[in-house]
């Protein structure tokens, strides 16, 4: 289940790289896999982009 969890998620990821919580998504998923480093790695990159967002948005005053 968590491999299918990835591929989810990876997918969605591929379809809006900007939706950054496909990539926590990802996060849980490797982590269930006892895939700690690519895990680490992923969330981040989530992360990272998050706080991009966030800035955006009160830059731009809009909603999320």
């Amino acid at each position: 289940m968590a491999q299918e969890a990835l591929m989810d998620a990876m997918q969605a990821q591929v379809i809006s790289p900007e939706w950054y919580i496909a990539y926590y998504l990802q996060y849980v998923a490797l982590a269930t896999l006892g895939m700690e480093n690519e895990a680490q790695e992923i969330l981040e990159e989530g992360t990272t982009l998050e706080l991009k967002h966030n800035v955006y948005s009160k830059e731009t005053n809009t909603l999320c």
